[in-house]
Parts: C-alpha cells; structure tokens; sequence
C-alpha cells in the first residue's frame, strides 16, 4: 500500500508532506521521494565532483546509503535536506580522498552552454575558495537553498553560514576584481 502523500499529478509532492512520505514504509514512497530530488542532488554534487560519472556513482551511493538508514531517518528535516546531506558528505569525502579541486575553466564543469566568460571565472574563483566558504555559497546561489537549509545541512547556525557567505563573497569579489585589471 502505498502512502497518501506520495502521489500527485504532476510527479511532486508538496514540500510539507516530504519529511513523512519514505517513512510510510514502502519501497514505492522511497523511490518516490528519490525522483523528486535526484537531479538536483545530483547538481549539487557536481559542482564539488567535476566529472560527470563520479557525481552521478556518488549520487547512487547517497541514494543507497539513505535507503539504508531509513530506519534511523527521524523527519526532523525533509527527505530531501536528509538525502542532500548525505550526497554532499560523500562528495566532500571523495574531493578529499583525491585531494583535488577544480581550479582552472576547463576543470569547473558545468551544464550551461552559454556561459560567458566572467560567468566561467566566477565558477573558477568559487572552487577554489575553501571548502568551508565555498559550500555555503554554493548551496546558497547556486542551488537556492535558504540560509535555515544551509545550516541543518551543514550542521551550523545559520549566523555562521551568512558570515561564511560575506567572508566568501568578499574574497570572489577581490579576485575578480584583480584578474579583471590584468
């Protein structure tokens, strides 16, 4: 049987039914919230994974991990923030491992075909920002989450995310600013 809230005509469910809906123990609902926020894990990852393949088997990895935990998964964020959470601490886990960061045009991937020049070296400037100050500006412009998310997700007050954000912004803005006078 499957979950009430789970089904919608356009494929989405409401956002304030999403902590509850995996919970309804079935296989249906888990992948039913999976759909709804799979390609946007998957963005996310890879803006700190550049190769395409690496973000996606991350992306699996997350996928399988959470469906694992379930159990443990009290719903005090939704499934969405949990399962982003856990794709984002893979991701940062094989950056690490590899000990590589994008740092030049060519190294920073990304899907739009018409990105311009500046738009390129502004995505170069923020991956090699520190992790610390390159995720919340990442999760904040680029994935649009909401100072509140950047905090359950990253574990920290939400006055810590928007001073990491200024120091951040700060710090893109000097570089820009230096690379455009030469």
């Amino acid at each position: 049987m499957s979950h009430p809230s789970a089904k919608s005509t356009a494929g989405q469910v409401p956002h304030t039914t999403r902590a509850a809906w995996p919970l309804a123990g079935d296989d249906e609902a888990f992948v039913a919230a999976v759909h709804v926020c799979q390609e946007r894990v998957l963005r996310m990852v890879g803006r700190f994974v550049p190769v395409l393949q690496d973000a996606e088997d991350i992306v699996q990895e997350a996928i399988l991990e959470a469906y694992r935990q379930l159990p443990r998964f009290r719903g005090e964020a939704s499934f969405d923030t949990w399962l982003y959470r856990i794709a984002l601490y893979k991701a940062l886990a094989v950056v690490r491992r590899a000990n590589r960061r994008p740092t030049t045009h060519e190294d920073c991937q990304t899907h739009d075909a018409d990105d311009t020049d500046t738009a390129l070296a502004a995505r170069a400037a923020v991956a090699r920002l520190p992790t610390k100050l390159r995720l919340p500006v990442v999760l904040r412009f680029y994935e649009g989450l909401s100072g509140d998310e950047i905090a359950q997700l990253l574990g920290c007050k939400q006055s810590t995310v928007w001073t990491r954000v200024y120091r951040a912004l700060a710090r893109l803005r000097m570089e820009l600013e230096e690379d455009e006078l030469q």
